[in-house]
């Protein structure tokens, strides 16, 4: 872990320390002067980075709008890059009959059991709304045929919510760099992912399970990965970075390793022996899916099958992307591995999950769009540098309108002329491919070259 400054009140100045935004700042009033170091004042830290949030969010709603106006129908809403998971599993998953929907057997909702709950939770928040609404103002008729709406802004108040606790725990995290949530807070992947579904709160779960480790709270930050497990897979893979670090010497306690695993298994066993009990075949939907489905939109498959299709053959098989998948993740778990062991001193904890989480999403079956929301949290802590984010983002974010051009050509009747060529969008999948690939290889150089890793180092310091 990056060693304690003597005074912890420095903190880096990104204007100062960051190359890029130096240049920038040149033009906007300069880098960072007195009036950062000042000590008494309203806008501080947290608040600067609250505010940053919010105006974010704003612009992620606006960003649904036409969506929220003329609902979640037709190709337009691949046109307007406002499709949500969200809105089209409120009917299609029996959520607006029965909020409890995910619980019940012969029900299909495909994920673990608190992404189920919070689903089920936001159900019952705009079932009790309407009815408000419903008795006290009978006369009032927007509310007609416009549940999934509202069941889309109860969704999104949420995501906003575990945005905000995202930032915060990010700041927490970054030591003497809290400016670095700044990336998380306006983050364009953010901003165009947080509306798709409820990747935010699994995010905000592993960055909280990484603060309590970071801080040395083994029992807290395994309890944290159960949590996060339950409403996505990819939390889990902080043990993977905990186990490389464990089986160095000069790394991570034995013990430590022990107390984080058992307290991950405790918590996910507590709040998911309960959803088995209920319903076994609901719980273990995601599990099956998971398992058996195909190759999926903008994956390393997907660009497979597409090309294959071309050349008039089947393309792979569900069978063999699955094991084609599992083996090329765990040969990068090994890759891993392997590079933290011998990396001149003990790796960043983030550095490694960063690695992990960024294989996964490469190899993986599907990329959905809102898994960019899993990195950038990471590489805020990880490699905090201002040029290769912005453009990692610009990757996926033209990645983001290729993947909606294209399905509106896939699902829709549009022309040629309002979708996505095959092979442009192709070319926009290994685009953000490539950019991750080389956000990994900037975490690994530092590995190896800690003296180019600006969290170990940072050049400049101020006051808070």
């Amino acid at each position: 872990m990056t060693p304690e400054p003597r005074n912890r009140r420095e903190v880096v100045a990104p204007t100062r320390a960051d190359p890029l935004l130096r240049l920038l700042s040149d033009r906007v009033g300069g880098p960072s002067g007195t009036r950062l170091t000042a000590d008494r004042r309203f806008w501080t830290i947290p608040r600067v980075l609250m505010a940053m949030t919010a105006v974010a969010a704003l612009v992620s709603l606006l960003s649904m709008q036409h969506c929220r106006a003329e609902g979640w129908i037709g190709v337009s809403l691949y046109h307007h890059g406002c499709y949500s998971d969200v809105s089209a599993l409120y009917v299609q998953r029996g959520l607006d009959a029965d909020p409890w929907a995910p619980f019940v057997d012969g029900q299909w909702f495909e994920y673990p059991v608190l992404t189920s709950l919070l689903a089920s939770l936001a159900a019952l928040v705009t079932r009790g709304v309407d009815g408000v609404v419903s008795s006290t103002v009978p006369s009032l008729a927007y509310w007609e045929g416009r549940l999934s709406l509202l069941y889309w802004d109860v969704t999104f108040l949420g995501a906003v919510l575990a945005w905000f606790l995202l930032v915060l725990t990010v700041m927490r995290a970054a030591g003497r760099r809290p400016w670095d949530a700044a990336i998380v807070a306006t983050s364009p992947a953010i901003i165009f992912g947080a509306g798709i579904n409820w990747d935010l709160w699994a995010t905000a779960a592993l960055l909280l399970a990484v603060l309590a480790h970071l801080r040395g709270q083994h029992l807290t930050a395994g309890a944290l990965i159960g949590v996060g497990v339950s409403f996505k897979l990819f939390p889990l893979f902080l043990l993977g970075a905990l186990f490389v670090l464990a089986l160095r010497r000069d790394g991570l306690p034995w013990s430590a390793l022990g107390r984080t695993v058992a307290a991950s298994a405790v918590s996910w066993a507590l709040l998911n022996v309960p959803a088995m009990l209920l319903s076994w075949e609901n719980w273990s939907q995601f599990w099956s899916f998971s398992a058996e489905r195909g190759s999926g939109y903008s994956s390393i498959w997907h660009v497979w099958q597409v090309l294959a299709e071309a050349q008039g053959s089947a393309g792979p098989g569900p069978e063999l992307v699955s094991t084609l998948s599992l083996a090329l993740f765990l040969a990068c778990c090994t890759g891993v591995l392997l590079l933290g062991l011998r990396a001149p001193v003990p790796p960043r904890t983030v550095q490694l999950l960063l690695l992990i989480v960024a294989a996964f999403a490469l190899v993986n079956k599907v990329y959905s769009p809102q898994f960019m929301i899993w990195l950038i949290p990471l590489i805020a802590l990880a490699a905090p540098r201002w040029r290769d984010v912005l453009i990692w983002q610009a990757a996926q974010v033209l990645h983001f309108w290729a993947v909606w051009m294209y399905l509106a050509g896939v699902v829709g009747d549009a022309g040629p002329q309002h979708t996505m060529a095959d092979g442009v969008y192709l070319l926009a999948v290994l685009g953000h491919m490539a950019a991750t690939a080389w956000i990994m290889a900037v975490v690994v150089r530092d590995m190896y070259r800690p003296e180019c890793d600006v969290v170990r180092h940072p050049p400049v310091l101020a006051r808070r």
